[in-house]
């Protein structure tokens, strides 16, 4: 999963790393010509893709590791280690045959025990690393009591190579799920899952992938080579490097030749346009921008009262105060478009019919209006009991842009807005802060007793991004019961049982009906006003060839690539 909530991959991204680095796999022959250099703006923060994992590690993971399944370039779910699978009639038993031709990168060869490892550690008590897919399988609840059980529904043939599992009712959402790399058993049984972000393995990792590790450099680069016994063919170049750097920087370096490859900003973008040198390729990301609202009072002192933004006429006449397209244009330019979903585009889940809020200033004052507030001329704001409708919105530097925009469309509307700009460590330590049953705060000592603890965030609106990995069911957590995601407090009956009843819709058409509702009840009631969908764009030097992005990853195909 390489795109986990991005709340959760941003946060765990500002964690140090501390790791040395070392070589796995040994020294390799050269493939051809190298190295690709490939830019990027940060560092990953782990080479363990089963570990809180981040688009940015991905980046080299990408290069290292393969999945187990994946969705093709339509998001159909094809084998990658898995040769072929099979689904029962009844939905209850999926039936998987493995590539025999696989070798892990120390030698090892790959089979079911290294399946059925990765599903155990993902389903183990101990483990905290952001990747919750193995609860449906039958036993899974019963192993995380007891993990001495072993998962029940996971079972292998004789010769290792057919792993059958069963689940505990049809679901639409399993087998997208199983979109995640595999490690090797023999490496998940030195993991410390106590300690599991301090495992050796997350600097040193060994996978199946085009590239072996090669070497970690702390703060500057990560080089990986060619795997020449890679089933699906040897590498076409020997080696790659990802540099990290800022986006000025790199971009001056792919301009000189130094690097080869880098996603760019709307100024990058201006500066290889039309050049014959370069090659720009520019698609849609499966990822959306918005700005997120606490939509109800939680248990802390600080969270207990009332604020406007808990009304949803408020939180519309919000989103007819601004205008999408400028603000898109102007934050994020071709990196952009103006979106209305909370699922991007080109998600099966986003409906055709969602509210789209086109910029309508004096509608959003009329709503002001309706909600009691009167507009002081003299202030220039709406005011209610002599004071004037106020809301803070937190937000971190990726989002500077946006969130001048927002402040300068709000306030036209007669809303004061208050800026507040967190590192963005900061930001999701806001957003994730944590109360008792008493209301108790989990850093206020004693008084914590850490039982029914739940999220319980101060925040009245934030801005930031949300990636879809491979599933609409990945936005369940956000939008129903969930004491640690959902912490707008958002509670809608209808999208909660909608969102249970996708999940067993195995039927596409029904369960995307069903998902269409999802999405334009949730763009009605707003806990995630989304304002735009995002662009992805790579340039690289023409002399690259083999090249071929899209939404999962442009370095997923890495062993495609040639230097000409």
């Amino acid at each position: 999963m390489r795109k986990f909530c991005k709340v959760l991959l941003l946060a765990a991204s500002v964690l140090a790393i501390v790791a040395t680095v070392a070589t796995a796999g040994g020294n390799q022959e050269a493939s051809a010509e190298g190295p690709i250099i490939v830019g990027s703006i940060s560092a990953p923060r782990t080479l363990n893709p089963l570990f809180f994992p981040s688009r940015q590690d991905s980046i080299v993971t990408n290069l290292i590791f393969d999945n187990f399944v994946m969705p093709d370039k339509e998001g159909n779910m094809v084998g990658r280690l898995v040769e072929s699978y099979d689904v029962s009639a009844d939905g209850l038993t999926y039936t998987f045959t493995l590539r025999r031709d696989v070798t892990w990168h120390d030698g090892e060869a790959f089979d079911g025990d290294d399946v059925v490892a990765t599903f155990e550690m993902l389903g183990h008590p101990d483990y905290d690393g952001g990747m919750n897919r193995v609860g449906k399988i039958v036993g899974a609840a019963e192993y995380a009591q007891d993990p001495s059980l072993g998962l029940a529904g996971v079972s292998l043939s004789d010769d290792r190579y057919t792993v059958t599992v069963r689940v505990t009712a049809p679901s639409a959402t399993f087998l997208p799920g199983l979109y995640f790399p595999i490690l090797p058993a023999h490496a998940i049984a030195d993991i410390d899952l106590t300690n599991l972000e301090e495992a050796p393995f997350n600097s040193n990792p060994v996978g199946t992938g085009p590239f072996v590790f090669e070497e970690w450099v702390v703060g500057d680069s990560i080089s990986v080579t060619a795997n020449e016994d890679y089933y699906l063919g040897a590498p076409n170049v020997n080696r790659v490097i990802v540099k990290f750097g800022d986006q000025v920087a790199l971009t001056s370096q792919l301009q000189t030749g130094a690097i080869d490859i880098l996603e760019v900003d709307r100024d990058g973008y201006t500066t290889f346009e039309g050049d014959p040198e370069f090659t720009i390729y520019s698609y849609p990301m499966l990822s959306v921008d918005y700005v997120g609202y606490r939509v109800g009072p939680g248990r802390a002192d600080d969270t207990a009262g009332e604020l406007p933004v808990f009304s949803k006429t408020i939180r519309q006449a919000l989103a007819y105060a601004t205008n999408k397209e400028a603000l898109v244009e102007a934050a994020f330019g071709v990196n952009g478009y103006a979106h209305d979903s909370v699922f991007p585009r080109g998600s099966i889940a986003d409906s055709p019919n969602d509210t789209p809020y086109d910029y309508d200033p004096a509608r959003a004052k009329r709503m002001f209006e309706s909600e009691g507030y009167t507009f002081n001329g003299q202030s220039g704001f709406f005011e209610m009991d002599g004071e004037p409708l106020t809301i803070e919105l937190l937000y971190a530097e990726g989002d500077a842009a946006a969130a001048a925009i927002l402040n300068e469309q709000w306030r036209e509307a007669g809303v004061n807005l208050e800026l507040r700009l967190l590192d963005f460590g900061a930001l999701i330590n806001v957003l994730l802060r944590k109360s008792d049953a008493e209301g108790d705060l989990e850093d206020d000592g004693a008084a914590f007793d850490g039982e029914n603890v739940a999220t319980d965030s101060p925040f009245e609106a934030y801005l930031l991004g949300f990636a879809q990995e491979s599933d609409p069911d990945e936005y369940a957590q956000y939008f129903v019961d969930d004491d640690f995601w959902n912490f707008y407090h958002y509670d809608n009956a209808d999208v909660r049982r909608w969102f249970a009843e996708q999940a067993v819709t195995v039927d596409p058409e029904a369960r995307q009906e069903i998902l269409y509702r999802i999405s334009e009840q949730l763009a009605e009631d707003l806990p995630w006003f989304v304002y735009a969908g995002t662009n992805e764009i790579v340039v690289t030097r023409a002399s690259i060839g083999g090249f071929d992005p899209d939404t999962r990853g442009y370095t997923l195909d890495a062993h495609l690539w040639t230097l000409e």
